[in-house]
């Protein structure tokens, strides 16, 4: 039910947003709230409709009219909407209510919420809003601020956008701003992923929303381009092992640990079709080869037949594209997998661009384990100490103090 309101909540707001403008969105989104919670109320009496989705949309084009026509809003919305008239206003919203339309509105605000006139930052919190239907201390959390800064992001960009239109780039500017919101959209699930705050090591929604959103864009024929398509792929990957990476308490499992029988082959042979369609372009981008070593790992019946090599020149090759200190520290794990801890030790140690990755967590928790699995306790115990005291996540801190308990009992042996 929870998914389903958010679901419903990004199409609803991208829907009545086209009739009401980006400068009306506060009105919009009140309406919207009221409606899910009057769908909750009555559902709880009378039970759940039988196209609940309909219900929602019919309810809300109903109440819109009803608040025109007899002016009941807040002092705020009156004076904004004082001009609009029931007449003019309802065929605009019974073709933005069809649901041959839901997703066309979705494409348009997925491009509003991603304009390059807004920082980064902001893009995000715009997006987690307005197309997947997070509450302010949720986005708060997911982004590591505080309500109060959310508050302050989400109003400066809805300033911005204020004469910003509804729609979707023109082709000879799609490509840039399709980029941004590739950029957005790989953030929004990565935040899912692992989640980098609080008792929750995966947020399992926020990956469900990135996917829905990829998947409108890779189907439209202007959008969905091979960087687009490797996206998809990637995101469809990971979301397959989504249910193996936790065990019954709740506890992050790695790869190694995972049952794979949990791995989902519905979703990994749909990763597969957009990893081929994503082949058809000129260019390949960071999203292919991440896609390529998350495939990898899905193509491989158990850990041990992992093709390391493989997955070695996938991160030699993601480096020159994107010298990213991440994507020297996961290389630096592949050639421990297949080189001995001894060889991604070296290579961490003699990296450039070590300093970058100081305050980062997962610099220390693998130079802990791969200390560990040498032996060398001693200087395993250090690593796992101050990788537990810089990550906010619990998830990820339960895991460091099982590995720093296995050190110590080893050490004792």
């Amino acid at each position: 039910m929870e998914h389903f309101f958010r679901h419903e909540s990004g199409r609803l707001v991208s829907s009545l947003a086209r009739v009401f403008s980006l400068r009306n969105l506060d009105f919009v989104e009140d309406v919207v709230q009221a409606e899910l919670l009057e769908a909750l109320r009555s559902w709880r009496v009378n039970g759940v409709p039988d196209n609940p989705a309909a219900w929602i949309r019919q309810v809300a084009r109903n109440r819109v009219l009803d608040l025109l026509r007899h002016r009941k809003m807040t002092e705020r919305h009156a004076e904004a909407l004082h001009s609009l008239q029931p007449d003019a206003v309802q065929p605009d919203l019974d073709h933005v209510l069809l649901e041959s339309e839901i997703e066309d509105s979705q494409l348009r605000m997925i491009f509003a919420c991603c304009h390059p006139a807004l920082a980064e930052e902001d893009q995000v919190a715009l997006t987690l809003r307005t197309l997947c239907g997070f509450h302010f201390a949720e986005i708060a959390r997911a982004l590591l601020v505080t309500e109060v800064a959310i508050k302050k992001r989400l109003s400066r960009a809805r300033q911005q956008l204020t004469d910003v239109e509804l729609e979707v780039p023109s082709p000879a500017v799609l490509e840039s701003r399709l980029a941004v919101v590739l950029r957005v959209l790989y953030l929004v699930f990565n935040e899912g992923y692992l989640s980098t705050f609080g008792e929750r090591a995966i947020r399992q929604d926020l990956c469900e929303e990135a996917v829905r959103l990829i998947l409108i864009l890779a189907e439209h024929p202007h959008c969905g381009s091979p960087a687009t398509h490797a996206l998809t792929a990637l995101m469809l990957f990971h979301a397959a092992r989504l249910d193996s990476r936790l065990d019954d308490a709740g506890r992050i499992l790695l790869l190694d640990e995972q049952d794979r029988d949990k791995w989902d082959p519905d979703l990994i042979a749909l990763g597969r079709r957009f990893i081929d369609r994503s082949s058809r372009g000129e260019r390949i981008s960071v999203y292919h080869l991440e896609a390529g070593i998350a495939f990898q790992h899905c193509l491989a019946p158990s850990f041990a037949t992992t093709d390391w090599a493989r997955i070695l020149q996938l991160y030699d090759a993601l480096l020159t594209a994107n010298p990213s200190p991440v994507y020297a520290l996961n290389r630096a794990i592949a050639l421990a997998h297949l080189h001995g801890p001894a060889a991604g030790i070296q290579a961490l140690t003699e990296s450039p661009i070590r300093s970058e990755l100081a305050g980062y967590h997962l610099l220390d928790a693998t130079l802990g384990e791969l200390h560990r699995r040498l032996g060398d306790y001693a200087v395993a115990i250090p690593h796992l100490e101050v990788a537990m005291s810089k990550t906010r996540s619990e998830a990820e801190q339960e895991l460091l103090a099982r590995k720093l308990d296995l050190c110590r009992r080893q050490d004792s042996d």
